[in-house]
């Protein structure tokens, strides 16, 4: 079999590997949280280098720095935000990009695919509301600047809103107010139901979940003009007005939520 090529690589790739811990994201890196402390910037403990150093002083190794007194927003982190190489993109490995990555418990949700195709050829994800079912999922703490740039990278494919429901943050507890970037619309149906994303984990989980791979292939069957899965992904990441000629035609089969 040949060489997958890194567009197929990437396109196939999303979360992109989001960890089941907690991490600071620091000096381009995702250091796991190994203890918890009063403070994630400060007194926490992280794993660095083989060794176990509180946040603080990994900040200090590192070359990065964070102003602890500076509000910081709780922002759901449900699909690929929740992975360093996403924040790498993101931001960068500039000292000011600090951000704690926290594990939690979003409840009466889950994650599902939402009604469009990202420049990179994955289908990314969308919240769904669904009750009884908790999605084990990540909350990242933004600085305003840093809040901005999230806003900037998600585009017109979300809006900023806060979260209904309640959130169980590990090492913090309950966290209300917390927000996160709801699909502008709706997510994507398959039979009149979403489908959720089998690389997130769930408790009580209602509807069928699919891997990145599944999920193209049934796009590419509806919609890929019997032409083969790669052939499908690759012009969508090198044709943008084909790629945006296929979402219009995904959002016929969208299932509006709980924004809208």
């Amino acid at each position: 079999m040949s060489e997958l090529s890194p567009e197929i690589v990437r396109a196939f790739g999303y979360p992109f590997d989001p960890p089941d811990h907690g991490f600071l994201f620091a000096a381009g890196r995702g250091l796991r949280f190994v203890a918890d402390g009063a403070d994630p910037l400060d007194d926490a403990m992280v794993a660095l280098d083989g060794a176990a150093v509180s946040a603080g002083e990994a900040l200090r190794r590192l070359g990065a720095k964070a102003d602890g007194t500076e509000k910081r927003i709780a922002v759901v982190g449900y699909g690929s935000n929740a992975s360093p190489q996403r924040l790498l993109e993101k931001y960068g490995d500039g000292p000011d990009s600090v951000i704690p990555v926290l594990r939690c418990r979003l409840h009466d949700h889950d994650v599902v695919y939402a009604t469009h195709i990202a420049t990179y050829g994955s289908v990314p994800a969308g919240l769904y509301a669904s009750p009884g079912t908790v999605a084990h999922v990540s909350v990242s703490f933004l600085t305003e600047r840093q809040l901005e740039i999230m806003h900037v990278s998600e585009g017109d494919n979300y809006h900023f809103a806060v979260l209904p429901g309640r959130l169980d943050v590990d090492g913090v507890g309950e966290v209300e107010g917390a927000a996160a970037y709801i699909t502008t619309h709706g997510v994507y149906g398959y039979g009149g139901a979403p489908v959720a994303l089998a690389t997130v984990h769930a408790d009580q989980r209602r509807f069928a979940a699919r891997g990145q791979a599944d999920m193209l292939e049934e796009l590419c069957g509806h919609l890929g003009e019997g032409v083969g899965l790669h052939d499908f992904i690759l012009r969508t990441v090198r044709d943008d007005a084909h790629r945006k000629a296929l979402v219009l035609k995904m959002r016929e089969r969208a299932v509006r939520h709980l924004a809208d």
